[in-house]
């Protein structure tokens, strides 16, 4: 199991000092203001921070796939479309977007727009735009908090799954112990410290 290990320091907008291992799935706990988005946006490069990994690098140039709650697609672009915007190559962009729609179950939706799908789709279709970017760590803020019952077992049932088939480290910050149960390590931040690693 491939494995990312965090050690950051955080300034703004609260002070935060921690290490920990992403190994695999890894669920992030802690009550609310305790920071657990904080250290979700420093690892992607949105708040200044100091520490392994990617420190010093731009967001855009981190090989971070981060999904906050609010799954930004371009409203413009079909579902497919917005998965092809990550590939670097624009060759056959049509078809590798298909393969990965179809990854997540839901290549019938390649031709919608954002606005014709529900939560829970635009969440998958996001998802594999992160997986076009080949990411080196998936980062989740949130994951199932605005979902359905069903668009929440396809999280835990197809999305996970495929991230960890593909061996890239996924830290999720959650509330939810569905995801507890199914992550392979916890990490719990109590009083803005990591006291479970």
């Amino acid at each position: 199991m491939t494995g990312v290990h965090v050690a950051y320091r955080i300034f703004e907008p609260i002070e935060l000092e921690v290490e920990f291992d992403i190994a695999g799935v890894t669920v992030l706990l802690g009550a609310n203001g305790e920071g657990k988005s904080t250290i979700l946006r420093a690892l992607a490069g949105l708040l200044a921070a100091e520490g392994t990994p990617f420190s010093g690098l731009p967001p855009q140039r981190r090989p971070i796939a981060y999904l906050p709650q609010e799954h930004l697609l371009f409203p413009h672009l079909r579902a497919w479309e917005n998965v092809a915007f990550a590939f670097d190559e624009r060759t056959h962009r049509r078809e590798r977007a298909l393969a990965l729609l179809a990854r997540f179950d839901i290549q019938e939706l390649a031709e919608r727009f954002p606005h014709q799908l529900s939560g829970g789709e635009r969440q998958r279709v996001a998802i594999a735009r992160a997986f076009a970017r080949r990411p080196q760590l998936v980062l989740f803020d949130e994951p199932t908090s605005a979902l359905d019952k069903s668009a929440r077992e396809a999280f835990l049932s197809t999305a996970l799954p495929a991230l960890r088939d593909a061996g890239i480290p996924t830290l999720a910050a959650t509330h939810d112990p569905a995801l507890v149960e199914v992550a392979d390590c916890t990490v719990l931040l109590r009083d803005r410290k990591i006291v479970v690693a």
